[in-house]
């Protein structure tokens, strides 16, 4: 059984998708769902909670699976991207890396002053998005290693290579 903070969260994150996709009437036109079912699905007073498909449909609009996330965590799993960057991954978490430290140091500058303006915001948590991603694929690659006699086994990075 879900427990209501998770029911909660749910809803939070279905509020949080329709904001981002323009409002509740392009919500509903990317769904097969009307506006009062999307209502409904972000209202901490009704029962209803929004089913996977329709999660899947507004996710997708917004490019970000804030609703599945909250559904999985719900269910005690988390949910990963299967690719990450454009090419090879070891290449991509090096130049990640390489601009996480002016990633954070422009993170305490801005937030600093406590005024962040809204192109601020969003750049910011793009790049905070990318580099989480980053950071979370490699924690599920690590998290996936068996251990054998000690040791993890040789998970190669790039493509082709041992």
């Amino acid at each position: 059984m879900t427990a209501p903070h998770d029911i909660a969260a749910i809803k939070t994150a279905t509020k949080q998708v329709v904001t981002s996709v323009g409002g509740i009437d392009a919500a509903a036109s990317a769904t097969r769902v009307g506006r009062s079912q999307i209502a409904d699905y972000y209202n901490r007073n009704s029962p209803q909670v929004v089913p996977a498909d329709v999660a899947v449909a507004l996710d997708q609009c917004a490019e970000h699976p804030h609703i599945l996330a909250a559904m999985a965590h719900a269910e005690g799993y988390a949910i990963l991207p299967i690719r990450v960057g454009e090419g090879d991954i070891a290449q991509d978490m090096q130049d990640i890396a390489l601009g996480a430290g002016d990633l954070m140091a422009e993170t305490v500058r801005v937030l600093a002053d406590g005024i962040v303006t809204e192109d601020e915001r969003q750049a910011l948590m793009a790049r905070l998005h990318r580099l989480n991603h980053f950071v979370n694929h490699a924690m599920a690659t690590l998290r996936g290693m068996s251990m054998q006699d000690g040791a993890c086994p040789v998970v190669p990075l790039k493509q082709g290579t041992r």
